[in-house]
Parts: structure tokens; sequence; C-alpha cells
């Protein structure tokens, strides 16, 4: 196989990306800023997502990536070109790359984000499921029949699956996950506070004192945001009970996906799952007390695997490490020419 070898995982808020001999070598927010008259591209990644709420009228800042698919084809495609060519350099041939995608997109889905892959540089591509990566990640076994439950928490997704001999038995996802919180975090202030925040401070405080449980001692922080009554800049003080408050309905909705798994599970795999217990992953997985939360849900154990931001990107390189796996579990690689672009 000539050219690098990436697993990329396509998040709503990040895009990772691991090669072959190296591990991950990018992970940066999802985020290409743009010149609004010309499109043409000014930063992506980290430098772009600091001029959120800051940039001029000339720069739009756009976040094509929508719960880990494509929202906007065009965007989607200035964006990951930009972080191929970081990686690829001026390397000659063209990369393979194994990338993710939800449990239960559509094939229009899948090909449009072939498509973007393909099109930002990518010399061959396939897509596996999220939970999935996740799971080779983590190292699950590809041979045997033993069952692990994944839960991929992101910042756009919730992704649930059981994965055995290394194929998905069971697999939901939801629209549920870090923006969501930010964006309820915002709403909460504004109404009950009067104190309109942007997007960066809402996540921080959401980092900060946002909880799946309540802490033992009680804790505030102190923020900056605007008065609604006069529009003049204003400090305030805010607990974390407040910010659990608000996301609250966020933390359940994950629970229920994975509970709505867990029900249509064959007994046979629940039993391995109760044995070796929940993995929780991706970036909300270390939000205060969200695997004991889970814990309670279930009444099953949940364990934080190292390294748990990185583990769907490293379990696509994975795939691409192992000869057979993608042929023996139905991928295939496609490229611009046989997907017809």
């Amino acid at each position: 196989m000539v050219g690098l070898k990436i697993g990329l995982d396509i998040g709503t808020g990040y895009v990772t990306a691991a090669v072959e001999g190296k591990g991950v070598v990018l992970c940066e927010p999802a985020v290409v800023a743009l010149e609004r008259e010309t499109g043409n591209v000014i930063e992506a990644g980290s430098k772009a997502a600091e001029m959120t709420g800051r940039c001029p009228d000339a720069i739009k800042l756009v976040r094509p990536l929508l719960s880990g698919g494509v929202a906007e084809l065009e965007s989607s495609e200035k964006l990951l070109r930009a972080f191929l060519e970081r990686i690829c350099k001026n390397k000659i041939f063209k990369p393979t790359v194994v990338a993710t995608v939800p449990a239960g997109v559509t094939n229009l889905e899948k090909r449009n984000v072939l498509g973007c892959i393909l099109r930002a540089g990518a010399g061959r591509a396939t897509l596996i499921e999220e939970p999935l990566a996740a799971a080779l990640g983590i190292g699950v076994m590809l041979n045997k029949p033993y069952g692990t439950m994944i839960v991929n928490v992101g910042a756009g997704t919730t992704g649930v699956a059981v994965v055995t001999m290394g194929s998905v038995a069971v697999a939901k996802s939801a629209p549920v996950g870090g923006n969501n919180m930010d964006k309820i975090i915002k709403t909460y202030l504004k109404a009950n506070r009067g104190v309109a925040v942007g997007r960066l401070t809402a996540r921080e405080l959401k980092h900060i004192l946002g909880g799946a449980k309540m802490r033992d001692e009680t804790i505030a922080a102190i923020a900056k945001g605007k008065d609604m009554s006069d529009g003049m800049p204003m400090f305030f003080e805010v607990t974390a009970q407040e910010i659990n408050y608000a996301i609250r309905d966020s933390i359940d909705e994950v629970c229920k996906v994975i509970t709505d798994v867990l029900e249509v599970t064959p007994p046979d795999l629940i039993k391995d799952i109760t044995d070796d217990g929940i993995f929780l992953c991706g970036g909300m997985a270390d939000l205060y007390g969200l695997d004991k939360y889970i814990t309670d849900v279930t009444g099953i154990k949940v364990n934080i695997p190292g390294n748990h931001t990185n583990v769907a990107a490293l379990g696509c390189l994975r795939a691409l490490d192992e000869p057979h796996y993608l042929s023996q579990n139905g991928y295939h690689f496609v490229t611009l020419e046989t997907l017809n672009l």
C-alpha cells in the first residue's frame, strides 16, 4: 500500500488523525475560517477556533461537520484538505484513509463523507462506524465471540454499540453531546440570569462546573457576560448546581441511548458486558460523575480507557494494519473514480 496510512476520526467538535508508525499526529477543532467574499481558507483548526466571536465581517467561521457527518460539502472539503495537507506535507503519493461515521447513517450520508475525504486529497478511503472504531482502539479482540459495549460521547453525537468478533451486533446514536450542552447553558443563563455569554464561555463553564452528579463540596466560578437589561458587560457568579441543572436533560438523553441498546442486546452478550463493564470514551467522557451516573442508571460498572479522546482514530489505524479485517467485514476502499465523482 503506497502512501501514508491515516486513521481519521471525523467528529462534530474535533478531527483527530493517527498515522502508521507515529500514532496521533493531529487533534484540532473542526472549524475553518474563510474569506467571506472569495471562500479562501484563512485558518483551520485551533487558530480558527480562537476567532470565535471575535472575527470581522470579512471573515466567516464555519463548523461544517454535523453529528459526525457533513453539513456543508464545500466547507467540509476545505477543512479536511487543510488537515490532510498538514499531515502529508509534500508527499507525492496520496494517503489511504479509514474514517469514522456515526452508527446508523444513511448510504447517501456515507457517500457525502467519502466524497469529501477523497476530494480533500485521499487516494483511497473507507468508513467504519465510530463506536466500532473506538472498540478497535481500546483493543477489543477481533476473532473471539465476546461482547463489548462502547459508549462514545462526543461534541455532536453519542454513539453506543455492542461489538463482538470485531463487528457491530447492536448500535444506536443520538444527536446529543458537548455542543448541545453548551447551547443549553447559554439559553439557561439568558433566561434565568439575564446574562448573555459566548460559546467559549459556556464551554468553559461546562468543563469547570458541569457534571452528571453533584460534587460533595459547593463550587462556583466568576464569569463574564453581557447584561441583557442594558447591554453592558458584567461579571457574575454561577454555581455548579445551576450548570448541572441546565444540562440534566442532555445527560439523561445519553443514558437513554445506552439503555435502549442494552434492552435489545442478546442475553449472552449482556453477561459479557456485565463482567467487563461499559467502556466510556469521547471528548465528554471526563465530564464529572458521568461514569458513576451511568453505573447508577444501568447497574454496570463503567471504565474510561486511557487516551479516551483518541481511541476512535487509533481504532481506524488498527483496522488499516489488520490485513484482512476490513474486507472480511464488508468494508471496501473506494476512489474518486469508483465513487463516480
